[in-house]
């Protein structure tokens, strides 16, 4: 490698800049992952509390 100090500081950055890219791909894709978790979880809740209130409604008039 060069001891160049001007292409060590360039090399450093280019590899910065990868590196906060493939770090910026990694988080995003965890909160994708963490959105879509959420809205399976919303549509589960909202099922219970549905089927919930049915069984409360069939017992109510049963």
């Amino acid at each position: 490698m060069s001891d160049d100090p001007e292409i060590q500081r360039s090399v450093r950055r280019t590899v910065g800049i990868a590196a906060l890219r493939r770090i910026r791909r990694i988080v995003d894709t965890e909160n994708a992952r963490d959105a879509r978790d959420s809205r399976w979880a919303r549509r589960l809740a909202i099922a219970f509390v549905l089927a919930a209130l049915l069984v409360l409604a069939w017992m109510l008039t049963a």
